[in-house]
């Protein structure tokens, strides 16, 4: 299936769970210093996890996916919830999708989404819930997407001590990461 037709489908699902929604603070501004130190409203973040399920009710019944919730010893101390999409197709990693709920010192809900295990994170969404970094509720939808998308169309993942490459059909790059080791297929 298409990736345009899964996020048309995904789509549907998101819009009846009654998300809300906001426009970007600084589309016409750039943010203010004291926008850096500040978090209004860190519930709003709230949507990436309803979208990140949204993924997971339209992959979980394809045919060749298993969805199956993460054991909460699997998750560690930085996640609330996750879901592990596996292929059956020979050579591919889990997806994982990964939930923090807000915390009781503020941090803002968030998605992780992750290849094989949680400490393997490709994406953070939000990668930062502060007043500067907040680019509006169609800006984090789209991150989370393009994250899952890219995904799904295959990467190639290189690991290695502390630093890991990314590439997808559509590019890729190096960057900081984890020390990964005793990754397995």
């Amino acid at each position: 299936m298409k990736s345009s037709a899964l996020t048309d489908r995904v789509n549907a699902i998101y819009a009846r769970s009654n998300s809300t929604s906001w426009p970007d603070p600084h589309q016409d501004r750039e943010a203010t210093a004291e926008e850096y130190s500040r978090v209004t409203n860190p519930e709003k973040y709230f949507i990436t996890l309803l979208r990140a399920r949204a993924w997971v009710h339209v992959l979980g019944p394809l045919p060749d996916i298993d969805a199956e919730p993460l054991e909460v010893e699997l998750l560690g101390s930085h996640f609330d919830r996750g879901v592990r999409l596996t292929s059956r197709r020979a050579d591919t990693l889990p997806l994982l999708l990964l939930e923090r709920d807000l915390t009781e010192t503020g941090d803002s809900p968030m998605v992780c989404v992750s290849v094989a295990e949680p400490d393997i994170e490709i994406e953070r969404v939000p990668d930062c819930g502060c007043d500067a970094c907040d680019f509006g509720s169609a800006n984090l939808v789209k991150g989370l997407d393009e994250t899952i998308v890219e995904a799904l169309n295959g990467m190639v993942l290189m690991l290695g001590a502390n630093w890991r490459g990314i590439w997808t059909p559509d590019g890729g790059g190096v960057g900081e990461g984890l020390d990964t080791q005793g990754l397995t297929r």
